[in-house]
This record gives structure tokens, C-alpha cells and sequence, in this order.
């Protein structure tokens, strides 16, 4: 009897522990509403009125999802500044799936930065071709622009490079502000995908999509910048350490890059998205 009852009480702890872990691994399902007019990308909500928000409690962000038949329109708000970590330098990843697993082999980076005068006429000369000399020294009237870029991240492509826009294929876009002390991301992305290096999902209207958000933690740029600070300030990397978190990574070239509870955290959360169909 006693056997029989600790063998019961055993099966049951682990039954408990099983869907424990089932359900913290479960990934939220949220559904996509059709839109019958194209959103217009200018990192504003307004236009959003109608959409259902989901909400993730880890980051403290809301956000919806639209679609039509060519495109994903996507709506991230940050409504606590301290959840932004570092986003402004490695700006935002989406990562697409449509397989419905956490693999990160195709995605792309939305990053707002600012350039000089100077490399954003390059960036429009790489656009459109050359510019008259009249609209160059209008816009050599500011020092600066914000340039809102995109990147590709295909890890199963042979070639890094990025095709260039067409009549084809159509860009990924995004533009960001602060709106009511929340920071609001507002983005479009194709569908379909025309190359294999080129901005695009690979699915279709009525599909179900797995979409990993990822921003923040520290670009190998930022990693240089502090080692070249601690190398500058004199301090040896063995008699600093006992200020760190205790561990060294190595970075690129092999130099050890400090950890430490100052670094930014990286954020990142998964969801799996019904898209709307036409009916």
C-alpha cells in the first residue's frame, strides 16, 4: 500500500511538472485583421484605432498586427523606457518562421541612425541615382538625418549581398517615435519573397506565422568602444575584473570584452501570428 501510494504521489508531482513546463514554453497565438487600405508608415498609432493590442508583460510592450494581401504591418509600443535597452544601436530584429519553430535563420534589422549631410546624399545617390547640385547643398543644410535602414539576415544564403529595390521587390520600411512618453515602432514587411536575400517573409494571407522580436545587448561596435575605454583609462583587464560580473568573452580577433552589470540587456520574445484573409 505504501509503495502504491508514494508511486502515485511521484506520478502525480511529475504530471504537475510537466505541464508546468508545457505551459511556460506555450507561445502566444495572436490573430492578424485584414486591412483594406494600406497603413501609412510614419511611427504614429492613429491610424491603428481598431486593433486588437496584445500585451507582453516581460517588456511591457503592446502590439498588433494588420495584413493584406501583400504585406505585414506591424504595431510595437514601448510603454517603459527601460525596456528600450539598447535598440537605438542595435535597433529591432524580426525573426520569421514559417515552419512554427524559434529558428533564427531569416530576418531582418530595423535600425534608426543618424548620418552626415554628406552620406545621406551618398544614400540617395545609391537610391535614385545622382542628385542636381541645387538639392545637395539643401540638404548639406543640416549636419545630420535620421536614416531609418533595413538589413536582411538570410544565414542559409551563400551570397551577403542585398538586392536593390525594384518594381519587384518592394522594401521592408519602419519609422519610429515618441508618442504620449511611449516610443512607438511602426513597420511593413512583404509577404512574399522574391530572393532569397531580399525583404520578405515567404507566406501568404490565411497562414500561421512564428515572429521573434529581438533587440538590445551589445553590437561588436559598442563591445570596441569599451574596451578601448578601460584600455584608456589605464586599467589593466586582470585588475579590473573584480569590478565585473566575472566573466570574459571573447570577441572578435580573440580580445576580451568585460561583462558587466552595466552591459544592456538583450530583450526578445516569440509569437505565432494567424494572418487575415480576405473574405
Amino acid at each position: 500500500m505504501k509503495k502504491t501510494t508514494s508511486t502515485k504521489i511521484i506520478l502525480s508531482f511529475l504530471m504537475i511538472v510537466i505541464l508546468s513546463l508545457t505551459g511556460f514554453s506555450k507561445t502566444k497565438t495572436v490573430t492578424s485583421s485584414w486591412l483594406s487600405s494600406p497603413l501609412n508608415i510614419d511611427g504614429l498609432s492613429g491610424d491603428w484605432g481598431d486593433a486588437a493590442l496584445s500585451f507582453e508583460k516581460k517588456v511591457s510592450v503592446d502590439y498588433a498586427f494588420k495584413n493584406d494581401a501583400e504585406n505585414l504591418f506591424v504595431l510595437f509600443i514601448f510603454k517603459d523606457p527601460k525596456y528600450l535597452s539598447s535598440i537605438n544601436e542595435t535597433g529591432m530584429t524580426l525573426w520569421f518562421n514559417t515552419e512554427g519553430k524559434k529558428k533564427k535563420n531569416y530576418g531582418i534589422t530595423f535600425l534608426k541612425k543618424k548620418i552626415s549631410a554628406d552620406d545621406y546624399i551618398s544614400y540617395l545617390e545609391q537610391q535614385r541615382g545622382p542628385i542636381p547640385e541645387e538639392e545637395k547643398k539643401k540638404i548639406s543644410a543640416n549636419r545630420s538625418y535620421s536614416l531609418h535602414s533595413t538589413h536582411v539576415i538570410n544565414k542559409k544564403s551563400k551570397s551577403s549581398s542585398q538586392p536593390s529595390e525594384s518594381g519587384e521587390i518592394k522594401p521592408a520600411l519602419f519609422r519610429s517615435k515618441n508618442q504620449n512618453k511611449m516610443t512607438v515602432y511602426e513597420l511593413v514587411i512583404p509577404l512574399k519573397r522574391l530572393a532569397e536575400n531580399a525583404p520578405g517573409i515567404g507566406t501568404e494571407p490565411g497562414k500561421i506565422l512564428k515572429v521573434g522580436f529581438e533587440w538590445g545587448g551589445m553590437t561588436e561596435e559598442m563591445k570596441k568602444r569599451m574596451l578601448q575605454r578601460q584600455v584608456a583609462s589605464g586599467r589593466r583587464t586582470s585588475g579590473a575584473a573584480d569590478s565585473w560580473s566575472g566573466d570574459l568573452s571573447q570577441g572578435k580577433g580573440g580580445s576580451s570584452v568585460p561583462k558587466t552589470s552595466r552591459n544592456p540587456k538583450k530583450r526578445s520574445f516569440w509569437v505565432d501570428i494567424h494572418l487575415a484573409q480576405n473574405k
